[in-house]
């Protein structure tokens, strides 16, 4: 079972032995996760960036970087990213949907937004079978944005 866990004293170092592969890493489909848990320091202060581990059982496999965003009722995934040996088993879909179920029981939150660099069809896919909508195009960061309408959980 997919848990979701704020990154702690227990999980940080897992998170940062978390690699990907060199082709991925060579694309720059994702940052480091020691960057994405200086962002999450850095904005720390804000109250609104969330550093989580995503656990398969005991076992740390991935990493997702939440912001998420009361003024304009929505999650945004960050950073997402799946440890080399463990993908390709189902685990960062699993995570996605952990996070679309926590976002329909937050009465805050609207909707899902997210974004992957040209190029990362994996991330394409995986957003797109979840109902995800593109909506836009960043061309500072060369990444297609898009966007999740949460139906709600009554």
């Amino acid at each position: 079972m997919i848990e979701l866990k704020l990154v702690d004293e227990n999980s940080f170092q897992a998170v940062l032995d978390l690699k990907i592969s060199e082709a991925d890493e060579r694309a720059r489909f994702v940052s480091p996760n020691v960057r994405s848990l200086a962002d999450a320091w850095l904005y720390r202060e804000n109250g609104d960036v969330f550093p989580m581990a995503i656990y398969w059982d005991k076992q740390v496999v991935g990493f997702l970087l939440l912001e998420i965003d009361k003024d304009e009722a929505e999650y945004f995934i960050w950073r997402i990213m799946i440890g080399q040996q463990y993908q390709g088993r189902g685990y960062g879909r699993k995570a996605v949907e952990v996070l679309i179920k926590k976002a329909q029981m937050d009465s805050t939150c609207n909707h899902i937004v997210a974004d992957y660099v040209v190029g990362n069809e994996k991330m394409k896919h995986l957003l797109t079978s979840l109902g995800f909508q593109e909506t836009g195009f960043i061309k500072e960061n060369n990444e297609v944005a898009m966007r999740l309408d949460l139906k709600k959980e009554e």
